[in-house]
Order: structure tokens, then C-alpha cells, then sequence
């Protein structure tokens, strides 16, 4: 317990210093973005006169105060060949690097080059009708490095504190916990995360305080010098024209202050904001404020200079930050709890070695055996959800670096789960045979090599074939795990039995959507894809080390041809039946598409392209798992009580069908917050839809007619392959509907539609076989 907590805590340190670091370096680079482009918009005012770069003057004049402040040690201008033109470098002489390569390809937009020992701001330096040259700003990293470590050198100590408080605590409580079914151990956990958190958050708030404040000094301290001489050569501000719409266009530099005024004696005689002029200073606690005096001492004028900074610029950077920790607490509190589970197990495995075995020993113990299995396929999916938020993406890159067109990014995904449906069935046959075990161990051998692969630079048709590999694997995985339930399962544990397969997979993949979408961006999907492959190989460790090999079954094996000509029969007989067919293709195959080609291929492509962070991405889709998590258990208990599948059913595909719609009507929204709103709202649909949908679709067709007449497990395992077309295809489909329509959220619109639409004819078909049977029945 200490360990599986103490992870979890380390993992939440980690994003959040990831979090800290982004978050307070984006704010450092903007600041000294913004007083470059203050040096930018005076030279560039002298080029707009037609007047070379070289001739400038008061270039040193103008920076040099600028590089006397401790956040820069450089400023230089180049020529459009890459020459230096200007330098001014702090006087304490620091070792600068080589320029950016961005000055020799200079763009019309900032650039910036995260160095090792420096950021370098490269800004375009344009005439009226082209770039000549480019302004660059050097700043040293350890500004944001030596801040960091000040706010977060102490909470590692606290991780191993509350780790190792929440394992005592446990230890000694065990016995009372043992006694009670209420779940100390869970809310115990959650009590160390969210105390955790807490402490991250404050370090979080104060580190943005801290960088907004020095942001406001900074640009309080550049305007001031560009006033300054005003002052000092005792000239009547009222003189001077232009000055407000200095100020004016010194806000729209820095779009995060709300205003910058000059006062005089208390008075505001310039200002950003009209309404307030002449009127008298009032500061106002919601803002930050910072003035600058420039009287002299020989002056009877006060006069000062104040930049005013709204405090919920810091909340709103931190309410993201909080966002996030709320989805790494769900995606660690389902790891953290399946190995606390697992701990447990091999706790009463340990035990029944050393102590004569009750009956009640024994039935604890097969249930352990069987809790020992879930880490397994709850991590091979966890090592592929890792990839979902940016996998898309990155295919169409690889497409696009291939020569070939972006529809070929769909590619990948199709042959992933084309290979995962036809390793079905002769690794079920290989199971039958060899048992489980070897099943397992290649399976995460092969998905975990095939995930590792991807961090090479390949192109489009190699990395299909790594994912093809992958879909093998999952696939004998699949079949590997579900055997070992199957023998390991007591009659009177099916269902736990098969819970582990939904657990594993849902859960599996909300917690790698909700950690790969956080740190793909300190780790960049290379790391990632490692990340993922070491995931991998650890767990096929754990199996090796406790997977237990099974006996080899004694009767008579079945070969797979024959295997196959069976399955070839169950065919013949299901797609003759009008029942099984509307099950499979009204309900069936669009709920597998709409998973496989709306929720991990086309949605993260198309909230991409609406600018949505990666992390952002990758929580929004997570709450389609969520969604169908929790539908699943209250639907499969109204299903088995009602035994009325079919209203189940409809509803299911009209929901799936209202999600998308609601989602392509983003597109029309203009307000981003309502935009959000709506596609969180649309995705939660989507996922409760399938929710009414994934099981009860299978006891549909295990208690139809057809069942009855050929048996339920035939009936249900032909469902289970046929189903896989829907994985294959959606991919393909909505790719090809992006090729010929454009690739935007109104696909999604009308994919919504038919799908309600079938779900609609689904149940007109039910309802008509019904009054068919009615109308037939004798008269009494």
C-alpha cells in the first residue's frame, strides 16, 4: 500500500510540476515577448519610412535599461541573411548560445526556441511590403528552472510522509476494516490524494502569483521608460499628443492588463480606460496592481505610473490546473485501486500457504486467482489508451510526411482492429490446446513491442504494420484472458467472471485517456509510446512471474479448421434470421463504429482543429467512458429484471444518435465556454447510449428465437465476430466521409442522424414481427 500510494502521489507531483512549469514559463515568456515587441513596433515604425535597418538609431539607447533587468541577457538584431545588425548583452557578460536557427526562415509570426540554457524570442522585423531582418530576446532558463525548485523541493518529503502515514494507519486498522464492509480503504486513499492535491494547488497559485506580479512590474517598469523622459526634462504632459493611444496600443500588447494610467497628484491624466479620467486613483483589491514613481525630488508633482492585473488571471490558470488533477485523480484512483485489490490477493494467497485452508479460506482464495488476471488486460488496454488523445493526429502527420493523403491516417486504426478480429478465433483454438498462459505472455510481448515501435521515425505504411501487430496482440491477449476467467471462475463468480473484461477495458481506458492526455505534453507522443511499451513489458513480467500455468485439458481437441467451418455454419444459420440481422447491423456494428471512428479517430482530430488542448482532448473522450460505466450496471439490472431488450435498444441507438448531433452542433457556436459545455454534454450522451446498449444488445440475441432453436452460445459468439465489422470499418468510413465532405463537426451531425434512424428502424421492425404474430394467432 505504501508503494501503490506513493506512486500515485509521485504521479501527481509530476504532472503537477509539468503543470507549474508550462503554466509559469508560458507567463515568463509572455513577458518578455511583450517588451520585445515594444523594441519591435519602434523599429519597425523607422522601417515603415522607408529607411534601412542599419541606420537605425538609438538601438542601445532603447534596450539597454530592458537588459539590465535580471529576466534578460541579450538582445540582438539580424538581417533577413542572418547577420547581426545590433547587440546589447547584460553586463554581467553571460555565455550565450548560438542564435536561433528561426532568423535564417523567418515567418511573420513570433517564434519561440526553447533552449537549453536560454529562450530566445525571435520577432519579425517588417517593412510595408516585406521582412527585413528579425528582433531577438534571450532569456535564461534557470529563471523558471531555480523558481521551480524553490516552490517544489519540499513536496517529495510530503509524498513520502502521507504515503507511508496512509500504509501505518492501514496496517493497524486492519482487523476493524476486515470487520466492516464500509470502504475505509478507498476513502483513505482519496483523503491522501486530495490532501496531496491541496498542497500542489497552493504551490501552484503562489508560483502564478508570483510570475503574474513580476509580468506586471515588468511591463509597469518598460512603460515607465518610455515616459520617462517627460518627466525628467520637467515637460507638461497635457503637451503631448499620442500619448493615450500609446498606452492603448501598450495594452494590446499585453492582453492579461486590464489598465495602465499616469497619475498626477492623485489625479489620472492618462489611461487606457476613458471613463476614468481625471477622476482620482482607487485601487482595486481584485486587481494586482504595481506603480512606478517618476517624480524627482526637486519636483512638487507627484507623478506615477500604475499597471493594474485582474487576480482571476491566476485562477483561471490555476481552475485549469485543478481540472486536471481532478482527472488524474480518476484515472490513478482506478490503477491505485486495482493493485491495492491485487495486494490483497496475494496477501490471502500468502496466507492460505501458511495455514490450514477452511472452506471460506478456499472460496477466498479462488477469489483471489481470479483477482490476480485483472491487472493484466486492465493494462494492455491502459497501454494503448495512453496513445488516444493524440493518435489521430499524429497519423495524419505521418500520412502527410509519407507522400500520402491525410485519408490514409485512418489506415492504422483499421488494420489494428482487422487483425484484432482475425486472431480471434486461432488463438481461441490455440487456448483450447496450450491453455491460457502463453497466450497472455505473447500477447503483451507483441502489443508492448508494437507500442514501443511507434516512437521510431516511420512512415504511414510501417507504422500500419506496427499497429497491425498490436491488434494481433490485443487480440490473442483477449482471448488468453477470457479463457483464463473462464477456468479459474467458480459457477457462483460468472459475473464477477466477467466483470473483470468490462472493468478491465472501460477502466483501462479512462485512465490511460486521463494520464497519456496530461503528459504527452512534458513527454511528446515519443515518450509516450515508450512510456506505454515499458507499461507493457512490466506487466508481462507480473504475468510471467504470477499467472499460474493451467493443466492441459484432457478431451478431445478440435483443429481450427474446424474451428472455422463451425463458425462458417453459425453463419449460415444467423444471416437468415431477420432478428439477429437487425440486431447486429442496426445497433451492433454502428455502436462499434461510432466508438472506433467518431470517439478515438474523428473527435480528437476535430476538437484539434478547434485548438483544444491535448489534455482537454483526451478528458472530454474520457467522460465517454465514464458515461458508459455508469449506465452499464443499472441497465444490465433493469435488462435482467424486465427481460425487455428491445425498448433497451432503441434508446441506446436514438441517444448515440442525439450525442453526435448535439456535438456537430458545436460548430455553429460561437462562445467557447458553451461550446465546451455542449460537446461534454454530447459525449456523456454518446457514452450512456452505449451503456444501454453493449450488454443488453447480447442478451438480445441469447434469448431470441433463433437461440432457442440452435443454442445461445453459438448465437452470441457469431454476434461477438460479426460485431468486429463495426470496429474495422469506422475509421475507414468517417475518413472517407472527411475526404469527400471536408473534415468538420457536421459529419458528425449527420452520422447522428442515421444512427438514429436505425435505431428507430430497429424497433419498427420488432414492433411489425409482433403485430405479424398477433394477426396470426387463432381466434379464441
Amino acid at each position: 500500500m505504501f508503494i501503490v500510494t506513493g506512486l500515485s502521489l509521485l504521479l501527481l507531483l509530476y504532472v503537477g510540476f509539468g503543470e507549474g512549469k508550462r503554466g509559469y514559463e508560458q507567463i515568463h515568456i509572455e513577458k518578455i515577448t511583450a517588451q520585445g515587441r515594444l523594441i519591435q513596433n519602434s523599429i519597425e515604425k523607422y522601417l515603415r519610412d522607408d529607411l534601412p535597418l542599419g541606420q537605425y538609431a538609438g538601438f542601445q539607447t532603447l534596450v539597454t535599461p530592458i537588459v539590465e533587468s535580471d529576466d534578460f541577457d541579450a538582445i540582438a538584431v539580424y538581417d533577413n541573411l542572418g547577420r547581426q545588425v545590433f547587440v546589447v548583452v547584460d553586463k554581467n557578460k553571460p555565455q550565450l548560445p548560438e542564435p536561433s536557427s528561426a532568423i535564417m526562415r523567418i515567418k511573420q509570426d513570433i517564434e519561440v526556441d526553447y533552449g537549453e540554457t536560454h529562450y530566445q524570442i525571435v520577432l519579425p522585423l517588417r517593412t510595408r511590403y516585406d521582412t527585413v531582418g528579425s528582433l531577438v530576446v534571450m532569456s535564461p532558463t534557470k529563471i523558471v528552472t531555480q523558481r521551480l525548485r524553490a516552490g517544489f523541493e519540499t513536496l517529495p518529503f510530503l509524498v513520502a510522509a502521507l504515503s507511508l502515514l496512509f500504509a501505518v494507519v492501514i496496517a493497524i486498522a486492519s482487523p476493524s476494516i476486515q470487520a466492516t464492509r464500509f470502504p475505509w480503504i478507498p476513502i483513505g486513499y482519496a483523503l491522501t490524494f486530495v490532501i496531496m492535491s491541496v498542497f500542489v494547488i497552493l504551490t501552484l497559485v503562489t508560483l502564478y502569483f508570483d510570475g503574474i506580479q513580476g509580468k506586471a512590474k515588468a511591463s509597469a517598469f518598460t512603460l515607465s521608460q518610455r515616459v520617462n523622459d517627460v518627466v525628467e526634462f520637467k515637460l507638461n504632459v497635457k503637451d503631448f499628443v499620442g500619448l493615450e493611444s500609446a498606452f492603448k496600443e501598450y495594452l494590446r500588447l499585453n492582453s492579461e492588463i486590464s489598465e495602465a494610467a499616469m497619475i498626477i497628484d492623485d489625479r489620472i491624466l492618462v489611461t487606457t480606460d476613458d471613463k476614468k479620467k481625471g477622476s482620482a486613483w482607487v485601487s482595486d483589491p481584485k486587481n494586482f496592481e504595481y506603480a512606478v514613481d517618476l517624480s524627482r525630488a526637486d519636483q512638487q508633482r507627484r507623478i506615477s505610473l500604475a499597471v493594474t492585473v485582474p487576480r482571476n488571471v491566476v485562477y483561471g490558470r490555476v481552475m485549469r490546473s485543478v481540472k486536471n488533477f481532478a482527472a488524474l485523480f480518476i484515472g490513478a484512483a482506478f490503477l491505485s485501486g486495482l493493485f491495492l485489490q491485487v495486494a490483497g490477493s496475494l496477501q490471502r494467497q500468502r496466507s492460505s500457504r501458511e495455514a490450514p485452508a477452511t472452506d471460506a479460506d478456499m472460496a477466498s482464495l479462488g477469489e483471489a486467482t481470479l483477482v490476480i488476471v485483472k491487472p493484466v488486460f486492465f493494462l494492455a488496454v491502459f497501454l494503448d489508451s495512453l496513445t488516444y488523445s493524440f493518435l489521430p493526429k499524429f497519423m495524419q502527420g505521418a500520412a502527410l510526411a509519407s507522400g500520402a493523403s491525410v485519408g490514409f491516417a485512418s489506415l492504422p486504426f483499421t488494420a489494428y482492429y482487422l487483425c484484432f478480429a482475425l486472431s480471434l478465433i486461432p488463438a481461441g483454438n490455440f487456448a483450447d490446446r496450450y491453455g491460457p498462459r502463453p497466450l497472455i505472455v505473447t500477447g503483451l510481448i507483441l502489443a508492448s513491442a508494437s507500442v514501443l515501435g511507434l516512437a521510431l521515425p516511420l512512415d504511414i505504411w510501417s507504422l500500419t504494420g506496427l499497429r497491425s501487430l498490436s491488434g494481433i496482440g490485443q487480440g490473442v491477449l483477449f482471448i488468453g484472458v477470457q479463457t483464463y476467467i473462464l477456468s479459474v471462475t467458480p459457477p457462483a463468480k460468472k459475473t464477477q467472471g466477467a466483470a473483470i473484461i468490462v472493468f478491465g477495458f472501460q477502466g483501462g481506458m479512462i485512465s490511460g485517456m486521463a494520464l497519456g492526455s496530461l503528459m504527452v505534453n512534458f513527454l511528446q507522443p515519443q515518450g509516450i509510446f515508450m512510456l506505454a511499451g515499458v507499461v507493457g513489458f512490466a506487466t508481462c513480467l507480473y504475468a510471467i512471474q504470477l499467472i499460474p500455468a493451467m493443466a492441459k485439458k484432457q478431451e478431445r481437441r478440435v483443429g481450427l479448421g474446424a474451428a472455422i467451418s463451425r463458425l462458417y455454419g453459425d453463419l449460415k444459420k444467423v444471416m437468415t434470421n431477420g432478428e439477429f440481422l437487425k440486431a447486429i447491423f442496426f445497433i451492433g456494428i454502428p455502436a462499434k463504429a461510432i466508438l472506433t471512428g467518431t470517439v478515438t479517430f474523428a473527435l480528437p482530430l476535430l476538437l484539434g482543429q478547434l485548438e483544444y488542448r491535448q489534455e482537454d482532448i483526451g478528458q472530454i473522450i474520457m467522460l465517454y467512458g465514464l458515461g458508459v460505466v455508469a449506465a452499464s450496471g443499472r441497465v444490465s439490472r433493469v435488462v435482467d429484471r424486465t427481460r425487455n431488450t428491445q425498448s433497451i435498444l432503441f434508446w441506446g441507438a436514438t441517444l448515440s444518435g442525439a450525442g453526435l448531433v448535439l456535438i456537430g452542433l458545436v460548430g455553429n457556436v460561437s462562445n467557447a465556454m458553451l461550446g465546451t459545455a455542449i460537446v461534454i454534454i454530447g459525449v456523456v450522451v454518446v457514452g450512456i447510449a452505449h451503456g444501454f446498449i453493449n450488454a443488453p444488445v447480447v442478451t438480445h440475441v441469447g434469448q431470441s428465437d433463433l437461440a432457442d432453436r440452435i443454442g445461445a452460445n453459438p448465437v452470441t459468439t457469431t454476434y461477438r465476430f460479426l460485431e468486429r465489422i463495426g470496429h474495422v470499418a469506422g475509421p475507414f468510413l468517417v475518413s472517407q466521409l472527411f475526404l469527400i465532405w471536408g473534415q468538420g463537426l457536421y459529419i458528425l451531425t449527420w452520422i447522428g442522424i442515421v444512427t438514429a434512424g436505425l435505431g428507430v428502424l430497429f424497433l419498427l421492425g420488432n414492433f411489425s414481427t409482433r403485430m405479424r404474430m398477433v394477426r396470426t394467432e387463432p381466434a379464441e
